[in-house]
């Protein structure tokens, strides 16, 4: 069990400290929290610009931590991210501003689990962290449609656990087990690739996501067609996916951004460099999740666009198309990618790990 505690940079022994948690909602601002503490509007007017467009957007629900000396503000931690936080410090009446990490408590918590009504209500009922159910669908989507899973499916989760101030913020499947009368499957966290494989070193997904996004229909396949607003027959060197504007778009896969910004009739776009000679294009968009850049690597799953209708676009709706060593795909013919196996070191790597991870969680080979 890995614990990590929360450090504070001012001791609290004396008995005038106060601690507060305030939770941030959506009426908050930076200014108004400045105030209501009697902190120098001077706070905000010495921070760096981009940390000024941060504290504009602050993220809704996150706990603020409060250390008052009768009354008085000595200490605030305010999130920024889940990664980062504003430390304010008041030292003398001389106010310090500095970006520190978060310290989440971390826990390794396991639950058994007979299926005996729906997976997210069985699994929810038992850890009381409702997107475990969505992350175990994930991992095992291309081995079990989850739509029929028989009753009394035997589930083993093992995961862990982020909290900051009591409130779960993450959680991570370490091992998660299914069995039935049909089928026998396991799954391991690589944490030295971040994916998921069986017991044999083999991916339980491929290297491809079936589609970049939820979507409605499918409005235009790949070949040859009469396009709507030029008016003349051309070649679709892509799949149309029809849905709302501001539906997240994922990367099919892991990748490095080599394109990002506005490209013809394709309007706003992001282009993305995979292995194997792969490249996958993302057009129409509405725009792009705050920070994305040319040259940052992605991992397959990652939002890295909303749905939109830009360029030569007759409707809300994602033009995807796959190169493949320079020639245009048909991207329905990706869906059942090879999946992976780990071989030579990366596979010694791998069966070292799981071997103490089976010791330490008394685990049972298959």
């Amino acid at each position: 069990m890995k614990k990590f505690l929360l450090i504070l940079l001012i001791p609290i022994f004396a008995l005038a400290y106060k601690v507060d948690i305030k939770t941030w909602s959506h009426k908050d601002t930076f200014y108004d929290f400045l105030k209501d503490n009697s902190l120098p509007v001077s706070i905000y007017y010495n921070l760096p610009s981009n940390l000024k467009r941060k504290v504009k957007r602050l993220p809704i629900g996150e706990k603020v931590f409060i250390l008052r000396d009768n009354n008085k503000l000595k200490q605030a931690l305010i999130p920024l991210n889940d990664k980062e936080q504003l430390q304010i410090i008041n030292n003398n009446g001389k106010y310090l501003t500095k970006i520190v990490p978060i310290i989440y408590d971390t826990e390794i918590k396991s639950a058994d689990i007979t299926l005996n009504n729906y997976l997210s209500y069985d699994i929810y009922k038992k850890t009381g962290i409702r997107q475990l159910s969505s992350k175990l669908i994930n991992i095992f989507s291309d081995k079990v449609n989850f739509r029929r899973i028989p009753k009394n499916t035997k589930i083993k989760i093992i995961y862990e656990e982020k909290t900051r101030f009591g409130q779960v913020k993450d959680v991570k499947i370490l091992y998660a087990a299914l069995k039935s009368n049909t089928f026998n499957y396991q799954a391991f966290y690589n944490p030295y690739d971040g994916r998921y494989y069986d017991e044999r070193a083999r991916s339980l997904k491929g290297m491809f996501l079936p589609a970049p996004l939820r979507y409605k229909r499918i409005s235009s396949y790949f070949g040859r067609r009469f396009h709507p607003i030029l008016h003349k027959w051309r070649m679709h060197d892509g799949v149309d996916f029809v849905n709302r504007i501001g539906t997240p778009i994922h990367s099919v896969a892991d990748g490095r951004i080599i394109y990002k910004g506005w490209m013809r009739g394709y309007g706003k776009v992001v282009k993305i460099q995979h292995a194997n000679g792969y490249i996958t294009l993302y057009g129409h968009l509405h725009g792009w999740p705050r920070g994305l850049r040319k040259g940052q690597w992605v991992r397959q799953g990652q939002v890295i666009g909303y749905l939109g209708n830009t360029g030569l676009s007759t409707g809300p709706h994602l033009h995807f198309g796959v190169m493949h060593y320079g020639h245009w795909i048909n991207p329905l013919s990706i869906r059942k990618s090879a999946k992976v196996t780990l071989w030579g070191k990366r596979r010694k790597q791998f069966f070292s790990y799981i071997k103490k991870f089976e010791n330490e969680y008394q685990l049972a080979s298959k």
